[in-house]
């Protein structure tokens, strides 16, 4: 394991659009010791050819071709293949600055931590970037990753490669949406102390066909079933943890009930619609204690008050910003087919319920 090389693993699918561009602001980094491992998870579009390519341009860049098994799959088999002291992930529809890998190294280094988080990232809202370094305990980045403090997903993050090694930490083949949560909250059972960043350098493209960006019921459901995997493997919790996780739970059933009133699906799905809603209104004291600016407070009470009134504006946002930035494809795999609803499965929509 080389001391100072950095591990850079990219799963691959459906970004023929943006790989190029992704891996270009990788092999640009002002931190040259780094190798790229591009994991093609079976991608039906020209984005193995082009990963194909660049690797010739570049002895840093390695490839890995394997059948379409998912997000999860694509990163544990770059995990497997990384050599380097750190590891990092990108998503193949971003790119990152030219300093990313220094600053994250640099940043774990001064505080002599394993792990190193950002709170801010390059996006389409508003941009928000300084040059604050500090330390948490590992107990306060969880409760600020179930707050949404820090984002959930493994990109804009760096860690020890031994500690993954050492504890066994991988993701979770089953879970896609949420995996990364998931493995944040693993790693951080591990460590005392977390170096924290501000500085946007993490430029995240708006692909409107993300699955980030569109709803799917069962990806949803995944995520609630993240959530309470990671309940079971919690070895550091708080009081803050264990509230911050409830209103993160709680939450899925906002998203839930306005996706399915953007996708105009509460006709397939009338019950579970109507338990979100119950769950909503039956613990509103919750949003209206834990968000901290009277905007959010009142956009959850108008939501309380009408929620078709507001997932029409949500629609009506989206549009416009679809006009704005264009389209694209999306990253994560294998094709989620929509579950059957059952009464069973309103146990997992929200903490009320």
């Amino acid at each position: 394991m080389h001391e100072d090389l950095v591990s850079i693993i990219v799963p691959v699918y459906n970004v023929e659009k943006f790989i190029e561009k992704c891996v270009k602001s990788l092999m640009n980094q002002s931190h040259k010791d780094i190798e790229i491992i591009l994991v093609d998870d079976g991608s039906p579009d020209q984005s193995p050819e082009i990963i194909d390519r660049i690797a010739i341009e570049d002895q840093r860049v390695h490839v890995i071709h394997q059948q379409n098994k998912g997000v999860s799959a694509a990163r544990n088999a770059g995990l497997q293949c990384a050599t380097g002291e750190y590891v990092m992930f990108v998503d193949g529809d971003d790119w990152v600055d030219s300093d990313y890998v220094a600053y994250f190294l640099t940043l774990v280094s001064k505080n002599g931590s394993l792990i190193g988080m950002n709170k801010n990232n390059y996006s389409t809202g508003k941009i928000k970037t300084n040059e604050e370094r500090y330390a948490v305990k590992s107990e306060t980045a969880i409760e600020w990753i179930y707050s949404n403090e820090i984002f959930v997903a493994v990109w804009n993050k760096i860690y020890s490669r031994r500690l993954l090694t050492d504890n066994n930490i991988r993701f979770d083949p089953t879970i896609w949406y949420g995996e990364g949560m998931l493995f944040n909250i693993q790693c951080l059972q591990y460590v005392d102390t977390v170096a924290i960043g501000e500085k946007s350098v993490y430029r995240q493209t708006f692909n409107p066909d993300s699955a980030m960006r569109k709803f799917n019921l069962k990806s949803n459901l995944c995520g609630i079933r993240s959530l309470e995997v990671q309940k079971t493997i919690w070895k550091k919790v708080t009081p803050a943890i264990e509230r911050a996780w409830e209103y993160h739970r709680y939450c899925f059933n906002r998203s839930i009930a306005s996706g399915l009133l953007e996708s105009e699906m509460v006709s397939e799905y009338p019950d579970l619609y109507k338990d979100c809603l119950h769950n909503i209104r039956k613990g509103i004291m919750m949003p209206l204690t834990r968000e901290r600016t009277i905007k959010a407070k009142v956009g959850w009470l108008l939501y309380f008050a009408s929620p078709s009134l507001m997932a029409k504006r949500s629609v009506s946002l989206r549009r416009k910003l679809l006009s704005k930035n264009g389209g694209g494809y999306n990253l994560t795999g294998s094709k989620i087919l929509m579950p059957m609803y059952t009464p069973n499965t309103v146990q997992f929509v929200g903490v009320c319920a």
